[in-house]
């Protein structure tokens, strides 16, 4: 599509996996839509992770046979109908940054050829009215009713430390090892890029040595995958072994370039008015990403979020100041920063099919989908376990995306599923409304995440630390009751019957207030039927709760 003035429905600025997920369901909308990216799809992941490992698994035999549930097991494949995933194309745990290029390279190829752009550098989006003016560095311009900005986080962010300039860059720093031969290094930041920096380090740098105020947060004890993964922690081996490298918790105060080098003054976090001294050869700067809102034209340029580094939006990943203007793919954990997973692709993924109904709501009047479930105790207790251990986008956005059932009103047992927590609390539709909301949710683990205590009690007040469901009687907003079940080792809380032959590993577990052992199954059956009828729910034949 070359330069034009005929509006379309959508435009969208990006075509990496948010770009692409959503043009698949604008497309499944019937929407009409168009795809500018600046350089290649996948433009980010031809340039990042610098040592082209990525972190998201690709579990490829989990034993399931529901293609929904696999998903859980599969962090970089897009939604589709069609089955095209990654764990059909490589066996790696943790895939090549390469082999999801080539991934997203097929996937638009196959779908969007016709509609989509590539070598476009957007320089400024615009509104007058009711519609946008997109134009580009070549001087093409297009025209939309909505715009969909999945660009990502394009720019470095740079720590306020007086003489930053005098570091390299995790962006473009020569990341050759053998330049670092015999080198003193300090790294910057203590979040996976610095870490997979230093990794990649160790067999050529003399000291490496990895500093930031804060201490280390590590994914297994936070549940959060942006924090330190296992997979780039073998560095923190030859720290705490004494081999030349170390981890800091000092705030740089001052970088000096001297002696060939560059000296560096550390307050230190952990000794009040300490501060320590220490020169290196190279330095490099892993202190993370920001957005770049440069594009927009100053009457609509969002207002940015998070240490600047995110632009502000509502709960339906709207512009809070420009009506139609969208965001997607990584820029949408300014809803949930560092909390859980939308600023990965195992996360956005969900969010943007929520995105397409927003945006088709905006363009069209169409009403949000959903099913119905059944108001009788039984039935709809089925269904809610069911999801739990079988649907994966409330498994990998805990807490974030949930399940949600009307029980008053005209349109009772509208049965919402996999939609934003935050958008239910605010949506008109649930205005006044008596509402069944189920999550699934991790507890608190501790002290320490790898022994943890738990009471092992069917009528347990303590939430259990693993992953488990939450359910919570709702209105307006205002949580009136809440229970959460008992977590499952393999989070699957069906029956026998209903699971896989040669699936998961539980079979029964011993309840001390039970006085037995009893599957997980019956576990949650109980602690539903006991919330149901605590707040006097479905005590008798199938019914709406009358409206409040």
């Amino acid at each position: 599509m070359t330069s034009t003035t005929r509006p379309i429905d959508c435009l969208i600025i990006g075509a990496g996996p948010a770009g692409l997920q959503a043009a698949y369901f604008l497309n499944k909308k019937g929407l009409d839509f168009h795809i500018l990216e600046r350089g290649q799809v996948g433009q980010f992941f031809r340039d990042f992770p610098r040592q082209r490992n990525l972190i998201s698994i690709n579990k490829v035999h989990t034993g399931l046979s529901n293609p929904e549930t696999r998903l859980r097991f599969d962090w970089n494949s897009l939604l589709n109908d069609e089955g095209d995933l990654v764990t059909t194309r490589t066996r790696r745990y943790f895939p090549k940054a390469d082999e999801f290029v080539s991934y997203l390279d097929d996937f638009a190829q196959a779908r969007f050829s016709d509609r989509l752009t590539c070598g476009v550098t957007v320089t400024r989006i615009a509104k007058d009215g009711a519609l946008f003016t997109v134009a580009a560095a070549d001087g093409q311009t297009w025209q939309a009713r909505s715009v969909i900005v999945a660009t990502g986080m394009t720019k470095p962010w740079e720590a306020q430390i007086d003489g930053i300039e005098h570091a390299e860059n995790y962006f473009d720093y020569d990341a050759t090892p053998e330049g670092f031969r015999d080198k003193r290094v300090a790294i910057l930041g203590k979040g996976n890029s610095a870490f997979e920096t230093a990794e990649s380090l160790i067999e050529e740098a003399q000291s490496i040595h990895v500093i930031s105020p804060n201490p280390i947060k590590l994914a297994w004890n936070s549940h959060f995958v942006g924090h330190l993964r296992a997979v780039n922690t073998n560095f923190l081996d030859t720290y705490q072994l004494k081999s030349q490298n170390a981890v800091v918790d000092g705030s740089i105060t001052r970088i000096v370039p001297e002696n060939g080098g560059y000296t560096l003054h550390i307050a230190m976090s952990a000794a009040e008015g300490h501060e320590i001294v220490l020169h290196y050869d190279r330095v490099i700067a892993c202190t993370g990403f920001r957005f770049d809102d440069q594009i927009f034209d100053p009457e609509i340029r969002p207002a940015l979020r998070h240490m600047g580094k995110f632009p502000a939006m509502t709960a339906q990943w709207e512009s809070e100041s420009t009506p139609g203007l969208f965001f997607a793919g990584t820029l949408m954990q300014c809803r949930d920063f560092k909390k859980t997973m939308s600023g990965f692709v195992h996360g956005f993924r969900y969010n943007i099919r929520c995105l397409a109904e927003f945006v088709a709501q905006r363009l069209t009047g169409s009403v949000f989908p959903h099913q119905t479930a059944p108001l009788q105790a039984d039935a709809l207790s089925s269904l809610l376990i069911d999801r739990f251990s079988t649907a994966s986008g409330i498994f990998l956005q805990p807490g974030f995306l949930g399940d949600v059932v009307v029980l008053d009103g005209p349109d009772a047992g509208a049965f919402y599923t996999d939609v934003p927590m935050h958008w239910v609390d605010e949506a008109p539709e649930f205005k006044g409304r008596t509402l069944l909301r189920g999550t699934l949710e991790f507890g608190n683990f501790g002290a320490n995440s790898m022994h943890v205590k738990r009471e092992h009690t069917v009528d347990g007040s303590t939430p259990d630390p693993f992953i488990h469901p939450v359910l919570r009687l709702v209105r307006d907003g205002e949580v009136l009751a809440q229970t959460h079940l008992s977590d499952h080792l393999d989070s699957d809380w069906r029956a026998a019957q209903a699971k896989d032959a040669g699936n998961g590993t539980v079979q029964r577990m011993t309840y001390v207030d039970a006085g037995q052992t009893l599957s997980g199954n019956e576990v949650a059956r109980r602690q539903v039927a006991a919330f149901f009828a605590a707040q006097g729910l479905f005590q008798d034949t199938p019914q709406a709760i009358p409206a409040q």
